[in-house]
């Protein structure tokens, strides 16, 4: 599978991004590992999925860019 650069924080480099995953209805989001364990806790998560934190600005961009 191959994937497509939605929006990021940053233009280059590693930073929170959203990719689409091609030829599928899904997404992929790159950010920073939450290993508060009391956040986890609250989010209540099945033992296969994580957690990333991205910044709200970019779930706008993708929102204003992509989604509008």
């Amino acid at each position: 599978m191959a994937l497509t650069r939605l929006v990021g924080e940053c233009e280059k480099g590693t930073c929170p991004q959203v990719f689409a995953i091609d030829g599928t209805d899904d997404a992929i989001v790159q950010g920073f590992r939450v290993e508060d364990q009391a956040l986890l806790d609250a989010m209540r998560l099945p033992e296969n999925e994580s957690a990333v934190r991205i910044p709200m600005s970019l779930l706008r961009r993708l929102a204003r860019e992509h989604l509008a």
